[in-house]
């Protein structure tokens, strides 16, 4: 919500930052989980270029510029989704968890 005198969020005039950033996490997971039961591996060119290219996309070709700050921030959001998305494939693709032992 926005104050008196201060500009909602460029992000959501709904949700705050902490909301955004947990509804990313959350999404990402099942994006993630879907990618790999679709077969997709996370190269590097994924972890890279496809933020790089959703930024371009959201920022140029679909005219965030056109906002200023606020669309410079949907668009670095929108390119850091896709690079949690491919990092946690990635991370269910390398590494291995294991349970930590219960503390005494």
């Amino acid at each position: 919500m926005a104050r008196a005198g201060i500009p909602p969020s460029p992000l959501s005039s709904d949700a705050s930052l902490r909301e955004r950033l947990h509804t990313l996490n959350v999404a990402s997971s099942v994006e993630a989980n879907a990618l790999a039961r679709q077969g997709q591996r996370a190269t590097y060119g994924a972890l890279v270029l496809a933020p790089f290219a959703t930024f371009v996309r959201v920022y140029f070709r679909q005219g965030e510029w056109r906002r200023g700050t606020p669309g410079l921030i949907t668009a670095l959001f929108a390119a850091y989704g896709v690079f949690v998305r491919y990092t946690k494939l990635w991370e269910q693709q390398n590494v291995k968890t294991t349970v930590p032992p219960p503390q005494p």
